[in-house]
């Protein structure tokens, strides 16, 4: 991407896109999105949470969200008053512009209706649970005349179904966060956020064009729960449409009906839910034809099933079916609904027929053509309901672009749109042997009905491609963008890059393992010493999880949860920060959905202290900390579990942790040392910024580190000595150190009583200086060369370090520099780092 991208993609259009379902495996909702990218828009799909998908998502390079929708109005309704908190102040209340029942006037019929209904509703509660069923019916019938009555008012749908109202707030709430130029709305369920938007954007000077998308006939759809949903989603629809700025649907039959019942000035636009021309194979590994994937010869018959399983929809008709066709197969690919599969095969199983019945799962939509076309035909075996009979089911345009003969049921509209095009054959809704008998014509007189999908007029039709020129004329008209987005490669939705690339090759010019550190700035030595040894590298900053969902800003959270999907092989968190900023639930869960995409996770600690100080002082009674008292123990302990606990408690998820500690990694189970890398202007520089020279004393820098009090008296004596022969001693707080500082003295002194080396002794190491210390024991499982610490403890420590400093020492120094930097070289120059990161994300340890 050139650098004048990510500045042409912002200035796009942005076009959000609203469905009342988490968004897997529609393909309407897909398909436009997809449009919407090639007409030059910038898009993000808003859907609804589910237990079965993570909050955030992509689909082809498009952003993904699904939002939260508690039903807290719903749930609390007919109360006295509504507990559901809002997210914005009372002032600045987007609803406040439709004029909301507590802004109207005293005396007005709204008004008066609300209190009565709000008064009246915990009589008839209790009332309802003492009737008899005659009078219980009566009372429902009452109900009913006063949900009508409720409905006919202005946005009275709110008080009859609140389910709606809980949708309103939700699809309200993103639409804030997200602040588009264009809404599209997909089926019922946003159109009450949508319009509640508009309008307060509207009062605000500001104008939000948006479009209704009924993908079916309300009226006709057998809506779940009482009748009261039924009552508040019609009124809602009525009341709303009128506020769209344009609508559009899936036939000419239904557009008719809709703009009849609502009285449009307009007929709305007609968008037929077809495949698009281009198919899409998928990867071998991942999915292969549904023929190959059956198990089945080219000469078995194979009828498919693609789309929402349900009852309603007729699968059970289909399995019913089997018994009289022998030898036939039938495949359903659609939802993980686990009710409806286990139906569908206790069914099979009774009837015997179970070894003949294959549940499939959904591919994209961009797939379905190339995934069914290896089958013998395809069937809808709608049941009748007001809104089937009007429904041409999309399934039947996937089948005819997949090339396949259909079988429908005696639905008006898809059975005199496959008896006008000769393209299959038609049964009687929910009668087996009907189908059965369907099944036995279609493949008597199979190469016919071949013939004419191929040869007619049908499959030019019924193509997305086709249908997409008045999506793009809607969206034009309220909308324009300045210039479509032509160019066929790359990201999909312009991939705006939120964290600093640090490269994109590895030293080879290898395109390598692509890795993204979450939490790090953009001088992250990890990234640079991957960039150099493996790959290519991104750091984003991350988002504390006190940061929680709805307070980030959304677009760039997006954005970045984009980046990572597109960009990343392996994923290091730096701590325990956020990719999401909480939108997508907590780090765990984030964690969960980036390895179901495929991609390798892990922690990246540093140096930071993982040991509880009681386990630590078993391991080595002689630590430091042993001197302490039991408040600066304790205090230090919780100070070490705030960090330490959240890290550890993600091994449950399989997360391996990576420590620079080799204390924490030999104590602590499936946690990792590492070499810390050693990276930069500092690192391995050939003219040291402060190299000792003849006419200059040395310097001795004493690094900041937990030290035993006779460590810290005898580092007392040391500095005291060694400032009265006239060299020069560093001893910097903590806070004020960074371990490259070591590069610029001649002698550091580590640690002499808990043994091993620090991170300053490796930058001091590949400066060729003096290292200080007391070996530590060998990290378990790592070969490494010895390291070059000049042995001293704190008996000993003066002595050593004066004999060093000493000018007739001036050749061992310059002999144990050198072996210094080699080590430095061989352990810390980033290579060793991640070799054994990606070894232990291979699963080899």
């Amino acid at each position: 991407m050139t650098d004048s991208a990510p500045r042409e993609f912002a200035l796009r259009p942005h076009m959000v896109m609203l469905v009342g379902n988490h968004m897997v495996g529609d393909s309407r909702v897909e398909k436009s999105a997809v449009s919407a990218v090639k007409a030059g828009y910038r898009v993000t799909i808003v859907g609804t949470r589910h237990r079965s998908t993570f909050h955030i998502g992509e689909y082809a390079g498009i952003p993904l969200y699904r939002i939260p929708a508690d039903f807290a109005r719903h749930v609390t309704s007919g109360q006295w008053k509504e507990l559901k908190p809002r997210r914005w102040p009372e002032d600045a209340d987007p609803l406040a512009c439709w004029g909301r029942v507590q802004d109207a006037p005293a005396w007005s019929v709204r008004s008066t209706v609300d209190r009565v209904d709000r008064a009246t509703h915990a009589v008839r509660t209790r009332l309802g649970k003492h009737l008899d069923h005659r009078a219980t019916r009566v009372a429902q019938a009452v109900g009913q005349v006063r949900d009508r009555s409720l409905a006919a008012l202005p946005r009275g749908w709110r008080r009859v179904w609140p389910h709606i109202a809980d949708y309103e707030d939700a699809f309200l709430d993103v639409l804030r966060r997200l602040d588009p130029d264009l809404i599209h709305v997909h089926d019922r369920h946003p159109l009450p956020g949508a319009a509640a938007y508009a309008a307060w954007k509207r009062s605000l000077g500001q104008e939000v064009p948006w479009v209704y998308d009924a993908h079916e006939w309300l009226p006709g759809q057998e809506l779940p729960g009482p009748t009261a949903a039924r009552t508040g989603w019609l009124a809602a629809e009525a009341e709303l449409i009128h506020h769209a700025d344009a609508v559009l649907t899936v036939s000419d039959e239904l557009a008719t009906r809709m703009q009849q019942r609502h009285h449009l000035k307009e007929r709305p636009g007609t968008v037929i839910n077809a495949p698009a021309l281009t198919r899409t194979p998928m990867d071998p590994a991942v999915r292969r034809p549904i023929r190959e994937e059956c198990g089945l010869g080219p000469e078995t018959p194979l009828f498919v099933y693609v789309g929402k399983m349900s009852e309603r929809r007729g699968v059970l008709t289909m399995v019913e079916s089997l018994p009289l066709l022998p030898d036939t197969h039938i495949a359903f690919i659609g939802s993980r609904d686990v009710a409806i599969r286990q139906r569908i095969m206790e069914r099979a199983e009774q009837l015997g027929v179970a070894d003949r019945v294959h549940l499939k799962d959904y591919v994209p939509s961009s797939s379905v053509t190339w995934y069914i076309e290896s089958a013998t035909g395809g069937i809808s075996p709608l049941l009748s309901t007001p809104a089937h009979q009007l429904a041409i089911a999309t399934k039947i345009s996937e089948y005819v672009q997949a090339g396949l003969p259909v079988i429908v049921s005696d639905m008006k509209a898809q059975a005199a749109f496959v008896r006008d095009h000769g393209i299959g054959t038609v049964f009687a809704a929910g009668d087996p042997a009907d189908l059965a008998a369907a099944t036995h014509q279609l493949l008597e007189g199979l190469e016919g009905f071949h013939r004419a999908v191929h040869q007619g007029e049908v499959r030019t039709l019924q193509t997305w491609d086709h249908a997409e020129r008045e999506l793009i004329r809607t969206w034009t008209r309220l909308c324009a963008p300045a210039t479509p987005a032509t160019e066929a490669g790359g990201p999909v939705n312009g991939a705006l890059v939120s964290g600093a690339s640090v490269d994109s090759t590895s030293a080879d010019g290898a395109p390598g393992t692509a890795l993204d550190l979450i939490g790090a700035g953009d001088q992250e030595l990890l990234a640079h010493v991957w960039t150099r040894h493996a790959g290519s590298a991104m750091a984003h900053p991350g988002l504390e999880p006190s940061e929680t969902a709805g307070d980030a800003d959304l677009p760039e959270v997006l954005a970045t949860w984009s980046d990572i999907n597109r960009h990343a092989d392996v994923v290091l968190y730096a701590g325990h920060v956020s990719a999401g900023g909480g939108d997508d639930g907590p780090v765990s869960s984030e964690m969960r959905s980036l390895m179901a995409r495929g991609k390798k996770v892990g922690i990246w600690t540093g140096s930071a202290p993982l040991v509880d100080p009681r386990l630590l002082l078993r391991a080595h009674p002689d630590h430091p900390l042993a001197q302490w008292t039991t408040e600066q123990l304790t205090r230090y302990r919780r100070q070490v579990h705030r960090g330490s606990r959240p890290l550890l408690e993600l091994q449950d998820l399989g997360v391996p942790i990576f420590t620079t500690d080799a204390t924490a990694a030999d104590l602590l189970t499936d946690v990792h040392w590492v070499p810390s890398p050693v990276a930069g202007p500092r690192a391995f520089a050939d003219g040291p910024a402060s190299p000792q020279t003849e006419d200059r004393p040395p310097q001795i820098l004493i690094i900041p580190a937990l030290r035993s009090s006779q460590e810290l008296a005898s580092l007392d004596t040391l500095e005291a000595t060694a400032t009265a022969a006239g060299y020069r001693v560093a001893r910097p707080r903590a806070k004020k150190f960074h371990p490259s500082d070591a590069v610029f003295s001649d002698i550091v002194v580590d640690t002499l009583t808990t043994g091993g080396y620090s991170e300053a002794s490796a930058w001091a190491w590949s400066a060729a200086r003096l290292v200080v210390g007391r070996a530590g024991t060998p990290i378990r499982g790592v070969n490494l060369p010895e390291n070059p610490l000049v042995a001293a403890d704190p008996s000993t420590v003066v002595e050593t370090v004066m004999a060093l400093a000493h000018p007739h020492s001036s050749d061992q120094r310059g002999e144990a520099g050198t072996a210094g930097r080699a080590f430095a070289e061989s352990v810390h120059d980033g290579r060793l780092t991640v070799r054994r990161i990606l070894t232990v994300l291979d699963g080899q340890r």
